[in-house]
This record gives structure tokens, sequence and C-alpha cells, in this order.
């Protein structure tokens, strides 16, 4: 798999069971915010130490949990026939005008 549009075709073949329209939006959503706390615990547990420090189970986990986050956004990408690759696309010019916006001899 080299593409996000060929990830996207691959989340989109998971069968997922939703009984409606509202279950295909609300479960990739919910499941972000979700994945959203559990990746903050994880990483304020790498930081207890007040370093920053990831043991390779907490590696693990953060890798399992932002693949889940990565499959939740191609599910609503789908749903909202936004494709992966235009979204990874429209980031970049995002992140371009930020950090524009951050460079005073940009502004």
């Amino acid at each position: 798999m080299t593409t996000f549009g060929e990830y996207q075709k691959a989340a989109a073949a998971v069968p997922v069971s939703l009984r409606n329209d509202r279950d295909r939006i609300d479960f990739p959503v919910q499941g972000l915010q979700a994945e959203a706390g559990n990746i903050g615990s994880l990483l304020a547990k790498a930081f207890a130490s007040g370093k920053f420090h990831l043991k390779e189970a907490q590696s693990k986990e953060i890798k399992d949990r932002l693949a889940d986050v990565l499959w939740d956004v191609a599910r609503l990408c789908t749903e909202t026939g936004i494709g992966m690759q235009e979204l990874a696309a429209h980031s970049i010019t995002q992140l371009d005008v930020r950090a524009r916006g951050l460079n005073p001899d940009q502004r």
C-alpha cells in the first residue's frame, strides 16, 4: 500500500455493522474521541517522570491507537466524499499557511 487512496479503499472494505447513515458518522467520530483520550493518557504516563520517555509497550500501544485514528479518519472521509489523498494535500496547504503565520519574516 503506497497511497492514502489505497488505504481508504482497504479501510472501507472492513465490514462494519452500522444500522443507518447516522451510525456511519457517529461511530468513527466516537472512535476519534475515545482514541484521543487514550493517546492523551498514554502520553501523560510517558511524562510521569518529568521527562518524556516511552517504553516499548507504550510505543506499541500509541502506534495501535494512532492506527485506529487513521481508520476512523478514513471512514469519515469515505462517508463525506473526501479522498484521503485530497485531505493530505489540503493539510499540507494549511501547514504552509500556519508556518508563514508563525514566521515574522513572512507575515
